[in-house]
């Protein structure tokens, strides 16, 4: 009887497939932005737009940065929040107490410095007031 041959080529065709690298994926990684902190991070929320990130830090601090990562300003909050999380506008942000079982509801009102120098104006540039009127909607 003759022999087959089939065995010892499927062991062959077995082996010389495992000996073949597993194809895997590039991932290329690099650091883009860093986000310098007073102190330890808790927690971390960005809203759906991306303007602004929020920075839980262990001090009880609130610290809001720009999406380019530069900080905006720090605010207290009550001690004992440990989370927080981004409300439905970017001026809206939760603030968890777990220990107090509380949620707190911050409203910041994000204020815009207008250069009255650059503007069209009317009367003394030396004025203590400077009004700005924005009738130009469009």
């Amino acid at each position: 009887m003759p022999k087959r041959p089939w065995p010892l080529l499927a062991l062959l065709l077995l082996l010389s497939t495992a000996a073949m690298p597993a194809a895997q994926a590039a991932v290329d990684a690099r650091v883009v932005r860093t986000l310098n902190l007073e102190a330890k991070p808790l927690d971390l929320a960005i809203p759906g737009n991306g303007r602004y990130i929020y920075v839980l830090t262990a001090d009880a601090k609130l610290q809001v940065f720009t999406g380019s990562g530069q900080l905006r300003d720090t605010i207290p909050v009550a001690p004992g929040v440990d989370r927080i999380q981004p409300g439905p506008r970017e001026d809206l942000i939760y603030l968890v107490d777990s220990a107090n079982n509380r949620i707190q509801v911050l409203y910041l009102d994000f204020i815009q410095e207008i250069p009255p120098g650059t503007s069209p104006s009317k009367g003394a540039a030396d004025a203590p007031v400077t009004v700005a009127v924005f009738t130009d909607f469009e």
